[in-house]
């Protein structure tokens, strides 16, 4: 019986799809939203060279219009969320995150980095099936 469902999040379509999934499939289960923010990703886009809590504070801010994105969706069938930020690595976060937490499953789309990112640091959905301590539904 899945009783928590944990959807890593970040602003791709794929993404989206897997917190409808969760949101249709899973809506008796507890779903916990998390938005990982990597520095080496977030300073990918940075116009100019600025400070590593200029970049935290940038990457909050985003984190923060998703989780209001994804409470009203979350709203729109009736549930509740929890929307929770970590600072690191994804691959290494996201089962570290289901392992700490009682998560019964991770649903997450098949990519959402760019290709740059995915070629320098490796496809975050790969690793976090491989690594994970539960069972994880990737959607595409």
């Amino acid at each position: 019986m899945v009783n928590h469902v944990l959807v890593p999040m970040d602003d791709s379509p794929l993404a989206e799809r897997a917190l409808e999934f969760v949101l249709d499939v899973h809506a008796d289960a507890e779903l916990t939203v998390l938005r990982v923010i990597d520095y080496v990703e977030e300073s990918y886009g940075a116009e100019i060279l600025v400070g590593p809590e200029t970049i935290r504070q940038r990457a909050a801010d985003k984190a923060e219009e998703l989780f209001d994105e994804v409470r009203e969706r979350a709203a729109d069938h009736g549930e509740e969320v929890r929307t929770v930020t970590e600072f690191g690595k994804p691959s290494r976060v996201i089962p570290e995150y289901a392992a700490e937490h009682d998560v019964d499953l991770i649903v997450m789309g098949c990519h959402g980095r760019s290709l740059l990112s995915r070629v320098l640091l490796g496809d975050v959905a790969q690793t976090v099936v491989r690594e994970a301590p539960v069972p994880v539904t990737v959607v595409r």
